[in-house]
């Protein structure tokens, strides 16, 4: 398969910063977070530190899976560094659009926000759009690629949207936005 460092870091932050904040009865995914409330009193680190926590076991096994395999292969196309900056440009602007749309929303000012959802849909679309002929097959079922599966991604968050509210979804649809209009150059 692959063998980065940045890979084998980030699963390993993500599942020991996940296991201690539920073991930790929250406090850890309660500081680190994006909570805009707490950005706007200064707490800048959570614009990125809100990427290292997931807090639903489902979201992250997914959220482990997805940066093994897809973000292992975009590794492997454009190497450490380049992965490191596409996921940092994405989660700084999902978490800086996050806490602005916050400004215009009673229900968004309080949410906390992990990054199970945000950052997996970054990476589907970002190896949708580096490996546009390979096929993703979802749960053995559908097989998308390329323009579909990015098409499918971002449909599906926007129904997400649809039901909990666009203002609480914002960083969610701003992750998927960044990753979908990322200038083509720079993925490659």
């Amino acid at each position: 398969m692959h063998d980065s460092a940045l890979i084998r870091w980030w699963i390993g932050i993500t599942l020991a910063a996940s296991v201690f904040a539920i073991i930790d009865g929250g406090w850890l995914a309660t500081t680190l977070a994006l909570a805009p409330e707490r950005v706007w009193h200064g707490e800048v680190w959570r614009l990125v530190t809100w990427a290292l926590v997931e807090t639903s076991p489902l979201r992250l096994v997914l959220l482990c899976v997805t940066i093994f395999v897809l973000g292992g292969e975009l590794v492997t196309m454009w190497g450490d560094r380049r992965l490191r900056r596409f996921m940092l440009q994405i989660v700084l602007a999902a978490g800086v659009i996050g806490c602005v749309a916050a400004l215009l929303s009673d229900n968004a000012w309080w949410m906390r926000h992990t990054a199970g959802w945000a950052i997996d849909d970054a990476i589907v679309i970002a190896w949708a759009r580096q490996f546009p002929q390979r096929p993703l097959r979802i749960y053995g079922l559908l097989e998308l690629r390329g323009q579909q599966l990015v098409t499918v991604t971002l449909a599906i968050t926007a129904v997400f949207a649809l039901f909990y509210g666009p203002f609480v979804m914002a960083p969610e649809l701003a992750a998927c936005a960044a990753a979908a209009l990322y200038p083509r150059g720079w993925l490659r």
